[in-house]
C-alpha cells in the first residue's frame, strides 16, 4: 500500500497573508491548528506567541480553562498589556470577575492613554463591576468612556452608546445583587462560618 506524503510542518507566520492563512486554519480546523502550534512549542517551549495563539483555539473549542493555562504562561513569559487584557477576557468568560478586574487594571496602568481612547477595556471593567453587583464602580467606568463610543455588544457586554449602556449596567448590577441576596438567604449558617477560609484559599491560588 502506497504511503501518503506527510504534510510539511507549518512555520510561524511572518507575513500578513501567512497570518490570515493560519487564522483560517484556526477558524475552520482548530484541531489542526493545535497540532501546528504544539509543534512550535516542542521546538521552543518559551514561545509566548504560540501560547497566545493557542489560547484562542481552546476558547473556540469550549475549553476556557486550558485557554487560561496558556494565558498564564503568556503572562509569565511576556507580561505586556495585551497579555493581561487577554487573560482578563478569559477570566471574564469564566465568571471570575474579580480576577478579570485585577488584570484589566494591570493592563490599564501600562497604557493609560490608549485605555481611555479605545474604550473597550473600560466597558469590560464596567461589566465586571456590574456583575459583581457594584453599580457605582460600573457607572464610574462607563462615565469615562469616550463621548463617541459605541459597541454592538460583543462578548456579552452591554451594547450601544454611553446613554444606552448605562441602564443595562444598572440592570446587571441589580440582578447580581438579587442573586447574591437569594443565595445568602438560602445558605446554611455552617457554610457562612467557613466562607472566609474558602475565600482565602481561592485567592492564594490566583495566578500573579
Amino acid at each position: 500500500m502506497e504511503r501518503l506524503p506527510v504534510a510539511p510542518p507549518v512555520q510561524e507566520p511572518t507575513t500578513t497573508d501567512e497570518v490570515k492563512a493560519l487564522h483560517d486554519i484556526r477558524r475552520t480546523d482548530p484541531q489542526r491548528y493545535l497540532k501546528i502550534v504544539d509543534g512550535w512549542l516542542k521546538d521552543n517551549p518559551d514561545n509566548h506567541r504560540a501560547y497566545f495563539g493557542r489560547h484562542f483555539a481552546w476558547m473556540d473549542l469550549g475549553e476556557p480553562r486550558k485557554a487560561l493555562e496558556d494565558m498564564n504562561k503568556v503572562v509569565e513569559l511576556n507580561p505586556d498589556p495585551i497579555a493581561y487584557f487577554s487573560r482578563a477576557e478569559v477570566f471574564r468568560h469564566l465568571g471570575e470577575y474579580e480576577a478579570a478586574l485585577d488584570d484589566f487594571e494591570r493592563s490599564e496602568r501600562m497604557i493609560p492613554e490608549e485605555w481611555e481612547d479605545l474604550g473597550f477595556g473600560l466597558l469590560f471593567q464596567a461589566d465586571c463591576h456590574a456583575r459583581l453587583g457594584d453599580e457605582d464602580k460600573a457607572l464610574a467606568c462607563c462615565d469615562r468612556l469616550p463621548e463617541d463610543f459605541w459597541t454592538p455588544g460583543i462578548f456579552d457586554a452591554p451594547g450601544g452608546d454611553k446613554t444606552a449602556v448605562t441602564p443595562q449596567l444598572r440592570l446587571i448590577a441589580a440582578e447580581a445583587r438579587r442573586r447574591r441576596s437569594e443565595a445568602g438567604a438560602s445558605r446554611p449558617a455552617s457554610e457562612d462560618a467557613g466562607l472566609g477560609d474558602d475565600t482565602k484559599n481561592r485567592d492564594a491560588q490566583r495566578p500573579p
